[in-house]
Protein backbone atom coordinates (compact mmCIF):
# COMPACT_ATOMS: atom_id res chain seq x y z
CA UNK A 1 0.00 0.00 0.00
CA UNK A 2 2.86 2.28 0.90
CA UNK A 3 4.24 1.41 -2.36
CA UNK A 4 1.18 2.86 -4.57
CA UNK A 5 1.23 6.39 -2.96
CA UNK A 6 5.03 7.36 -4.22
CA UNK A 7 3.63 6.38 -7.95
CA UNK A 8 0.41 8.31 -7.46
CA UNK A 9 2.49 11.35 -6.27
CA UNK A 10 4.94 10.77 -9.02
CA UNK A 11 1.78 10.47 -12.08
CA UNK A 12 0.28 13.78 -10.16
CA UNK A 13 3.22 15.86 -10.73
CA UNK A 14 4.18 14.19 -14.15
CA UNK A 15 0.64 14.87 -14.93
CA UNK A 16 0.68 18.94 -13.49
CA UNK A 17 3.93 19.74 -15.74
CA UNK A 18 2.26 18.52 -18.89
CA UNK A 19 -1.03 21.12 -18.35
CA UNK A 20 1.02 23.61 -16.34
CA UNK A 21 1.24 25.72 -19.39
CA UNK A 22 -2.68 25.06 -19.40
CA UNK A 23 -3.54 25.52 -16.10
CA UNK A 24 -3.19 28.03 -13.38
CA UNK A 25 -1.75 27.27 -10.68
CA UNK A 26 -4.27 27.13 -8.13
CA UNK A 27 -6.89 25.14 -10.42
CA UNK A 28 -4.21 22.91 -10.56
CA UNK A 29 -3.45 22.35 -7.13
CA UNK A 30 -7.27 21.93 -6.52
CA UNK A 31 -7.70 19.35 -8.81
CA UNK A 32 -4.60 16.98 -8.13
CA UNK A 33 -5.66 17.89 -3.88
CA UNK A 34 -8.67 16.36 -5.04
CA UNK A 35 -7.61 13.84 -6.83
CA UNK A 36 -4.85 12.94 -4.08
CA UNK A 37 -7.89 13.00 -1.51
CA UNK A 38 -9.78 10.68 -3.94
CA UNK A 39 -7.14 8.32 -4.17
CA UNK A 40 -6.20 8.64 -0.70
CA UNK A 41 -9.41 7.65 0.30
CA UNK A 42 -9.30 4.39 -2.50
CA UNK A 43 -6.11 3.73 -0.49
CA UNK A 44 -7.53 3.71 2.97
CA UNK A 45 -10.21 1.88 1.53
CA UNK A 46 -8.29 -0.71 0.50
CA UNK A 47 -6.07 -0.40 3.25
CA UNK A 48 -8.88 -1.21 5.69
CA UNK A 49 -10.21 -3.69 3.27
CA UNK A 50 -7.01 -5.59 3.55
CA UNK A 51 -6.24 -5.12 7.43
CA UNK A 52 -10.32 -6.66 7.75
CA UNK A 53 -9.52 -9.61 5.28
CA UNK A 54 -5.98 -9.69 7.40
CA UNK A 55 -8.23 -10.01 10.55
CA UNK A 56 -10.17 -12.42 9.17
CA UNK A 57 -7.12 -14.49 7.64
CA UNK A 58 -5.11 -14.17 10.90
CA UNK A 59 -7.96 -15.26 13.59
CA UNK A 60 -8.12 -19.16 11.84
CA UNK A 61 -3.96 -19.08 11.48
CA UNK A 62 -3.79 -18.12 15.26
CA UNK A 63 -6.64 -21.28 16.09
CA UNK A 64 -4.39 -22.92 14.12
CA UNK A 65 -1.04 -22.06 15.32
CA UNK A 66 -2.71 -22.47 18.85
CA UNK A 67 -3.77 -26.38 18.01
CA UNK A 68 -0.03 -26.50 16.64
CA UNK A 69 1.44 -25.55 19.97
CA UNK A 70 -1.09 -27.52 21.94
CA UNK A 71 -0.19 -30.59 20.12
CA UNK A 72 3.56 -29.77 20.19
CA UNK A 73 2.79 -30.00 24.16
CA UNK A 74 0.98 -33.10 23.82
CA UNK A 75 3.82 -35.13 21.72
CA UNK A 76 6.25 -33.87 23.77
CA UNK A 77 4.47 -35.33 26.87
CA UNK A 78 4.36 -38.10 25.02
CA UNK A 79 8.29 -37.77 24.17
CA UNK A 80 8.78 -38.11 27.62
CA UNK A 81 6.41 -40.39 28.58
CA UNK A 82 8.04 -42.73 25.79
CA UNK A 83 11.27 -42.19 27.29
CA UNK A 84 10.63 -42.74 30.58
CA UNK A 85 8.90 -46.09 29.62
CA UNK A 86 11.94 -46.68 28.00
CA UNK A 87 14.40 -46.03 30.51
CA UNK A 88 11.35 -48.21 32.90
CA UNK A 89 11.72 -50.79 30.23
CA UNK A 90 15.62 -50.59 30.41
CA UNK A 91 15.91 -50.81 34.13
CA UNK A 92 13.02 -54.09 34.32
CA UNK A 93 14.89 -55.68 31.15
CA UNK A 94 18.27 -55.48 33.11
CA UNK A 95 16.12 -56.67 36.90
CA UNK A 96 14.87 -59.30 34.04
CA UNK A 97 18.54 -60.28 32.91
CA UNK A 98 20.13 -60.39 36.42
CA UNK A 99 16.71 -62.65 38.03
CA UNK A 100 17.34 -64.79 35.04
CA UNK A 101 21.11 -65.03 35.76
CA UNK A 102 20.70 -65.70 39.45
CA UNK A 103 17.92 -68.49 38.16
CA UNK A 104 20.32 -70.23 36.12
CA UNK A 105 22.66 -70.21 39.03
CA UNK A 106 20.24 -71.48 41.16
CA UNK A 107 19.20 -74.12 39.00
CA UNK A 108 22.51 -74.97 38.10
CA UNK A 109 23.33 -75.32 42.12
CA UNK A 110 20.34 -77.42 42.59
CA UNK A 111 21.51 -79.68 39.49
CA UNK A 112 24.93 -80.07 40.92
CA UNK A 113 23.18 -80.67 44.23
CA UNK A 114 20.62 -83.46 42.77
CA UNK A 115 23.96 -85.09 41.12
CA UNK A 116 26.13 -85.20 44.33
CA UNK A 117 22.60 -86.59 45.68
CA UNK A 118 22.56 -89.30 43.15
CA UNK A 119 25.62 -90.34 43.42
CA UNK A 120 25.68 -90.54 46.90
CA UNK A 121 22.51 -92.56 46.75
CA UNK A 122 24.07 -94.62 43.78
CA UNK A 123 27.13 -95.44 46.49
CA UNK A 124 25.34 -95.86 49.51
CA UNK A 125 22.74 -98.77 48.13
CA UNK A 126 22.68 -101.29 50.25
CA UNK A 127 23.37 -104.75 48.97
CA UNK A 128 20.25 -106.30 46.87
CA UNK A 129 19.18 -102.66 46.34
CA UNK A 130 21.76 -102.23 42.97
CA UNK A 131 19.45 -104.38 41.69
CA UNK A 132 15.91 -102.96 42.14
CA UNK A 133 17.11 -99.16 41.51
CA UNK A 134 20.30 -99.33 38.93
CA UNK A 135 18.01 -98.50 35.62
CA UNK A 136 16.12 -95.73 37.38
CA UNK A 137 19.29 -94.29 38.49
CA UNK A 138 20.89 -94.79 34.84
CA UNK A 139 18.02 -93.00 33.17
CA UNK A 140 17.87 -90.35 36.07
CA UNK A 141 21.89 -89.26 35.47
CA UNK A 142 21.06 -89.78 31.71
CA UNK A 143 18.45 -87.19 32.37
CA UNK A 144 20.45 -84.31 34.04
CA UNK A 145 23.34 -84.69 32.18
CA UNK A 146 21.39 -83.61 29.30
CA UNK A 147 21.76 -79.87 29.13
CA UNK A 148 21.15 -78.90 25.20
CA UNK A 149 17.86 -76.43 26.33
CA UNK A 150 19.64 -75.38 29.75
CA UNK A 151 20.15 -76.73 33.36
CA UNK A 152 18.17 -79.29 33.63
CA UNK A 153 15.94 -78.52 37.07
CA UNK A 154 12.93 -80.91 36.35
CA UNK A 155 15.38 -84.26 35.90
CA UNK A 156 16.48 -82.02 39.51
CA UNK A 157 13.69 -82.18 40.85
CA UNK A 158 12.81 -85.85 39.23
CA UNK A 159 15.81 -86.80 40.96
CA UNK A 160 14.54 -84.84 44.62
CA UNK A 161 11.19 -87.00 44.33
CA UNK A 162 12.74 -90.15 43.50
CA UNK A 163 15.14 -90.08 46.91
CA UNK A 164 12.13 -89.15 48.89
CA UNK A 165 10.31 -92.12 47.87
CA UNK A 166 13.09 -94.37 48.42
CA UNK A 167 13.52 -92.50 51.73
CA UNK A 168 9.75 -93.27 52.63
CA UNK A 169 10.30 -96.76 51.97
CA UNK A 170 12.90 -97.43 54.21
CA UNK A 171 11.29 -96.27 57.02
CA UNK A 172 10.33 -99.24 58.82
CA UNK A 173 11.66 -101.25 56.58
CA UNK A 174 10.51 -103.29 53.21
CA UNK A 175 11.37 -106.63 51.51
CA UNK A 176 11.96 -106.99 47.50
CA UNK A 177 12.57 -109.69 45.04
CA UNK A 178 16.21 -110.15 44.05
CA UNK A 179 19.08 -112.39 43.34
CA UNK A 180 21.77 -113.17 45.88
CA UNK A 181 25.12 -115.49 45.54
CA UNK A 182 25.52 -117.77 48.49
CA UNK A 183 29.00 -118.03 50.11
CA UNK A 184 30.71 -120.98 49.26
CA UNK A 185 28.51 -121.25 45.93
CA UNK A 186 29.00 -119.69 42.73
CA UNK A 187 25.47 -120.21 41.73
CA UNK A 188 22.48 -117.22 42.05
CA UNK A 189 20.11 -118.11 43.79
CA UNK A 190 16.42 -115.75 43.54
CA UNK A 191 14.60 -115.09 46.97
CA UNK A 192 13.83 -111.95 48.91
CA UNK A 193 15.51 -109.09 49.81
CA UNK A 194 14.52 -107.63 53.15
CA UNK A 195 15.98 -104.20 54.01
CA UNK A 196 15.88 -103.49 57.66
CA UNK A 197 17.97 -100.22 58.28
CA UNK A 198 21.80 -100.52 57.63
CA UNK A 199 21.02 -104.31 57.67
CA UNK A 200 20.07 -106.53 54.46
CA UNK A 201 18.92 -110.11 54.69
CA UNK A 202 18.29 -112.53 52.08
CA UNK A 203 16.09 -115.82 51.71
CA UNK A 204 16.25 -117.85 48.73
CA UNK A 205 13.31 -119.51 47.61
CA UNK A 206 12.19 -122.61 48.61
CA UNK A 207 12.97 -122.23 52.39
CA UNK A 208 16.71 -122.05 52.10
CA UNK A 209 18.81 -120.85 55.27
CA UNK A 210 18.84 -117.12 55.50
CA UNK A 211 21.41 -115.21 55.98
CA UNK A 212 22.75 -111.66 55.90
CA UNK A 213 23.59 -109.45 52.59
CA UNK A 214 27.38 -107.49 51.81
CA UNK A 215 28.25 -106.46 48.71
CA UNK A 216 30.98 -107.85 46.29
CA UNK A 217 33.07 -105.96 44.23
CA UNK A 218 32.44 -105.92 40.44
CA UNK A 219 29.25 -107.75 40.89
CA UNK A 220 25.49 -106.16 41.04
CA UNK A 221 24.84 -109.89 42.58
CA UNK A 222 25.69 -109.63 46.31
CA UNK A 223 26.61 -112.39 48.75
CA UNK A 224 24.72 -114.01 51.42
CA UNK A 225 26.30 -115.10 54.33
CA UNK A 226 24.09 -118.22 55.63
CA UNK A 227 23.72 -116.93 59.47
CA UNK A 228 23.05 -120.95 61.41
CA UNK A 229 22.38 -120.01 63.99
CA UNK A 230 18.96 -118.07 62.68
CA UNK A 231 16.12 -120.62 63.28
CA UNK A 232 14.41 -120.64 59.91
CA UNK A 233 11.09 -120.64 61.10
CA UNK A 234 11.99 -117.47 62.77
CA UNK A 235 13.67 -116.33 59.55
CA UNK A 236 10.43 -117.04 57.34
CA UNK A 237 8.69 -115.32 59.85
CA UNK A 238 10.68 -112.32 59.85
CA UNK A 239 10.14 -112.12 55.84
CA UNK A 240 6.76 -112.65 55.68
CA UNK A 241 6.14 -109.49 57.52
CA UNK A 242 5.39 -110.97 61.52
CA UNK A 243 7.28 -110.47 64.65
CA UNK A 244 10.45 -111.97 64.50
CA UNK A 245 13.85 -111.91 65.71
CA UNK A 246 16.77 -111.39 63.60
CA UNK A 247 20.73 -111.66 64.18
CA UNK A 248 22.70 -108.47 63.41
CA UNK A 249 26.11 -107.78 62.65
CA UNK A 250 27.52 -105.23 65.41
CA UNK A 251 30.40 -104.48 63.20
CA UNK A 252 28.02 -103.29 60.87
CA UNK A 253 29.00 -105.68 58.01
CA UNK A 254 32.47 -104.32 58.92
CA UNK A 255 33.96 -108.22 60.45
CA UNK A 256 32.78 -110.08 57.27
CA UNK A 257 34.83 -107.48 54.97
CA UNK A 258 37.99 -107.90 56.81
CA UNK A 259 37.58 -111.33 56.48
CA UNK A 260 36.84 -110.94 52.38
CA UNK A 261 40.09 -108.78 51.91
CA UNK A 262 42.30 -110.83 54.18
CA UNK A 263 42.18 -113.55 51.75
CA UNK A 264 45.22 -116.33 51.19
CA UNK A 265 48.92 -115.64 51.68
CA UNK A 266 49.20 -115.90 47.77
CA UNK A 267 46.18 -113.09 47.75
CA UNK A 268 48.21 -111.22 49.84
CA UNK A 269 51.80 -111.59 47.95
CA UNK A 270 49.88 -110.82 44.81
CA UNK A 271 49.04 -107.93 45.88
CA UNK A 272 52.66 -106.56 46.12
CA UNK A 273 52.52 -106.85 42.15
CA UNK A 274 56.02 -108.50 40.37
CA UNK A 275 58.31 -106.78 42.65
CA UNK A 276 56.79 -108.96 45.52
CA UNK A 277 57.59 -112.34 43.62
CA UNK A 278 61.09 -110.88 43.41
CA UNK A 279 61.30 -109.95 47.07
CA UNK A 280 59.82 -113.52 47.79
CA UNK A 281 62.35 -115.58 45.88
CA UNK A 282 65.17 -113.54 47.31
CA UNK A 283 63.62 -114.55 50.61
CA UNK A 284 64.02 -117.89 49.80
CA UNK A 285 67.43 -118.05 48.34
CA UNK A 286 68.23 -116.07 51.84
CA UNK A 287 66.60 -118.93 53.69
CA UNK A 288 69.00 -121.48 51.91
CA UNK A 289 71.97 -120.09 52.48
CA UNK A 290 71.18 -119.40 56.29
CA UNK A 291 70.10 -123.02 56.17
CA UNK A 292 73.64 -123.63 54.48
CA UNK A 293 75.47 -121.46 56.92
CA UNK A 294 73.74 -123.09 60.34
CA UNK A 295 75.43 -126.25 58.71
CA UNK A 296 78.73 -124.62 58.31
CA UNK A 297 78.15 -123.15 61.55
CA UNK A 298 78.08 -127.04 63.02
CA UNK A 299 80.83 -128.17 61.22
CA UNK A 300 82.90 -125.38 62.38
CA UNK A 301 82.52 -126.15 65.84
CA UNK A 302 85.43 -126.20 67.90
CA UNK A 303 87.08 -127.72 70.85
CA UNK A 304 86.76 -126.48 74.25
CA UNK A 305 90.55 -125.00 75.72
CA UNK A 306 90.66 -127.64 78.00
CA UNK A 307 90.68 -130.11 75.41
CA UNK A 308 93.12 -128.07 73.73
CA UNK A 309 95.38 -127.78 76.30
CA UNK A 310 95.63 -131.01 76.63
CA UNK A 311 96.45 -131.74 73.60
CA UNK A 312 99.32 -128.98 73.69
CA UNK A 313 101.09 -130.42 76.59
CA UNK A 314 101.47 -133.30 74.88
CA UNK A 315 103.22 -131.58 71.84
CA UNK A 316 105.41 -129.03 74.58
CA UNK A 317 106.46 -132.80 75.75
CA UNK A 318 107.90 -133.37 72.56
CA UNK A 319 105.39 -136.79 72.85
CA UNK A 320 104.08 -136.70 69.42
CA UNK A 321 103.19 -140.27 69.05
CA UNK A 322 100.45 -139.63 72.15
CA UNK A 323 99.95 -135.99 70.44
CA UNK A 324 99.02 -137.66 67.02
CA UNK A 325 97.03 -139.93 69.31
CA UNK A 326 95.12 -137.57 70.75
CA UNK A 327 94.51 -135.51 67.80
CA UNK A 328 92.21 -137.80 66.20
CA UNK A 329 89.60 -137.26 69.03
CA UNK A 330 89.11 -133.68 68.15
CA UNK A 331 86.84 -131.52 66.16
CA UNK A 332 87.05 -131.44 62.17
CA UNK A 333 88.34 -127.61 62.24
CA UNK A 334 90.59 -128.16 64.87
CA UNK A 335 92.50 -131.83 64.07
CA UNK A 336 92.69 -130.36 60.51
CA UNK A 337 94.64 -127.32 61.94
CA UNK A 338 97.21 -129.60 64.37
CA UNK A 339 97.44 -132.22 61.92
CA UNK A 340 99.16 -129.88 59.67
CA UNK A 341 100.98 -128.63 62.91
CA UNK A 342 102.36 -131.91 63.42
CA UNK A 343 103.32 -132.27 60.46
CA UNK A 344 105.44 -129.11 59.88
CA UNK A 345 106.44 -129.12 63.51
CA UNK A 346 110.20 -130.34 62.92
CA UNK A 347 111.01 -127.51 60.80
CA UNK A 348 111.51 -123.77 61.28
CA UNK A 349 109.19 -121.54 62.95
CA UNK A 350 108.49 -119.72 60.01
CA UNK A 351 107.35 -122.40 57.28
CA UNK A 352 104.78 -124.03 60.52
CA UNK A 353 103.32 -120.73 60.79
CA UNK A 354 102.84 -120.37 57.04
CA UNK A 355 101.20 -123.92 56.79
CA UNK A 356 98.91 -122.74 59.80
CA UNK A 357 97.74 -119.61 58.37
CA UNK A 358 97.33 -121.42 55.19
CA UNK A 359 95.20 -123.74 56.88
CA UNK A 360 93.26 -120.71 58.58
CA UNK A 361 92.72 -118.75 55.74
CA UNK A 362 91.60 -121.81 53.80
CA UNK A 363 88.42 -122.53 56.70
CA UNK A 364 88.05 -118.31 56.92
CA UNK A 365 87.10 -118.75 52.96
CA UNK A 366 85.16 -121.73 53.00
CA UNK A 367 82.93 -121.12 56.82
CA UNK A 368 82.79 -117.19 55.63
CA UNK A 369 81.69 -117.64 52.06
CA UNK A 370 78.17 -116.50 51.29
CA UNK A 371 77.88 -114.09 54.35
CA UNK A 372 78.34 -110.76 52.25
CA UNK A 373 75.44 -112.02 50.05
CA UNK A 374 73.24 -112.61 53.29
CA UNK A 375 74.11 -108.80 53.94
CA UNK A 376 73.82 -107.86 50.38
CA UNK A 377 69.58 -108.79 50.55
CA UNK A 378 69.15 -107.96 54.27
CA UNK A 379 70.15 -104.56 52.68
CA UNK A 380 68.26 -105.13 49.32
CA UNK A 381 65.27 -106.45 50.58
CA UNK A 382 63.91 -103.06 52.14
CA UNK A 383 64.63 -101.14 49.05
CA UNK A 384 62.80 -103.29 46.61
CA UNK A 385 60.27 -103.11 48.82
CA UNK A 386 60.26 -99.73 48.73
CA UNK A 387 60.48 -99.72 44.75
CA UNK A 388 57.75 -102.13 44.66
CA UNK A 389 55.45 -99.41 46.89
CA UNK A 390 56.87 -96.48 44.74
CA UNK A 391 55.78 -98.44 41.77
CA UNK A 392 52.40 -98.91 43.11
CA UNK A 393 51.60 -95.56 44.28
CA UNK A 394 52.25 -93.92 40.66
CA UNK A 395 49.79 -95.99 39.50
CA UNK A 396 47.21 -95.21 42.37
CA UNK A 397 48.25 -91.39 41.29
CA UNK A 398 47.51 -92.00 37.92
CA UNK A 399 44.09 -93.85 38.58
CA UNK A 400 43.02 -91.00 41.09
CA UNK A 401 44.38 -88.11 38.17
CA UNK A 402 41.87 -89.83 36.18
CA UNK A 403 39.13 -91.29 38.21
CA UNK A 404 39.04 -88.47 41.10
CA UNK A 405 38.91 -89.60 44.76
CA UNK A 406 35.02 -89.63 45.25
CA UNK A 407 35.30 -92.90 47.97
CA UNK A 408 38.07 -92.36 50.77
CA UNK A 409 37.57 -96.44 51.14
CA UNK A 410 38.92 -97.07 47.76
CA UNK A 411 41.46 -95.04 47.79
CA UNK A 412 42.88 -96.65 51.65
CA UNK A 413 42.49 -99.95 50.09
CA UNK A 414 44.64 -99.42 47.20
CA UNK A 415 47.58 -97.53 48.95
CA UNK A 416 47.27 -100.56 51.15
CA UNK A 417 47.42 -102.78 48.60
CA UNK A 418 51.08 -101.21 47.75
CA UNK A 419 52.20 -101.36 50.94
CA UNK A 420 52.37 -104.52 50.57
CA UNK A 421 55.92 -104.94 48.57
CA UNK A 422 57.13 -102.77 51.79
CA UNK A 423 56.07 -105.34 54.12
CA UNK A 424 57.72 -108.50 52.06
CA UNK A 425 60.67 -106.57 52.05
CA UNK A 426 60.65 -105.90 55.26
CA UNK A 427 59.57 -109.33 56.17
CA UNK A 428 62.53 -110.54 53.97
CA UNK A 429 65.34 -108.19 55.36
CA UNK A 430 64.91 -108.41 59.24
CA UNK A 431 65.13 -111.84 60.01
CA UNK A 432 68.14 -111.53 57.27
CA UNK A 433 69.77 -109.22 59.00
CA UNK A 434 69.23 -110.98 62.48
CA UNK A 435 70.89 -114.47 60.95
CA UNK A 436 73.53 -112.11 59.24
CA UNK A 437 74.82 -110.82 62.16
CA UNK A 438 74.23 -114.07 64.56
CA UNK A 439 75.99 -116.04 62.26
CA UNK A 440 78.84 -113.76 61.32
CA UNK A 441 79.44 -113.66 65.19
CA UNK A 442 79.87 -117.21 65.72
CA UNK A 443 82.07 -117.99 62.95
CA UNK A 444 84.01 -114.95 63.44
CA UNK A 445 84.80 -116.21 67.19
CA UNK A 446 85.14 -119.83 66.13
CA UNK A 447 87.66 -118.87 63.57
CA UNK A 448 89.47 -116.44 66.20
CA UNK A 449 89.41 -119.22 68.89
CA UNK A 450 91.49 -121.49 66.15
CA UNK A 451 93.87 -118.29 65.21
CA UNK A 452 94.32 -118.32 68.96
CA UNK A 453 95.10 -122.78 68.95
CA UNK A 454 97.36 -121.88 65.71
CA UNK A 455 99.70 -119.63 68.02
CA UNK A 456 99.30 -121.85 71.12
CA UNK A 457 101.16 -124.52 68.91
CA UNK A 458 103.39 -122.71 67.33
CA UNK A 459 104.73 -121.58 70.77
CA UNK A 460 104.50 -125.63 72.42
CA UNK A 461 106.48 -126.40 69.27
CA UNK A 462 109.04 -123.83 70.02
CA UNK A 463 108.91 -125.60 73.58
CA UNK A 464 109.46 -128.81 72.62
CA UNK A 465 112.55 -127.98 69.84
CA UNK A 466 114.01 -125.92 72.80
CA UNK A 467 113.51 -128.97 75.34
CA UNK A 468 115.67 -130.95 72.67
CA UNK A 469 117.71 -129.14 72.13
CA UNK A 470 121.77 -129.83 74.03
CA UNK A 471 122.32 -126.90 76.53
CA UNK A 472 125.98 -125.38 75.55
CA UNK A 473 128.67 -125.80 78.14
Amino acid sequence: MKARIPAALASILLFTATVRAAETFDDAMKRVTADYGERLKAAADELNTTRKRIADEKAPLLQDMRSVEDRIVALQSEIEQIQTNQADASEQHRKLLMDLDATRKNTTYIGTLAHDGLTAFDESLAPGEGQLFSDRIEALGLKLDDTSSGPNGQAAMDIAEFLLERMRRELGGYTAVGSSLIEGDNQVFKGTFAFVGPETFFQPDGGGKAGTVRPRAGSIYPVTYVLAAWKPEEASAFFQGKPGTIIADASGGKALRLKETTGSILDHVQKGGLVAYFIIGVGFVALLMIAQKIGDLARLSVDSPQTVHAFLANVSQGANAKAEQAVKALKAPTRELFQVGLRYSGGSKDILEEHLQSVLLRQRLHFERRLPLLAVIATAAPLMGLLGTVVGMVKTFALITVFGTGNAGKLASGISEVLVATELGLIVAIPTLIAHGFLAHRIQKNLSLLERYALEFVTAADTAKASRSPVPA
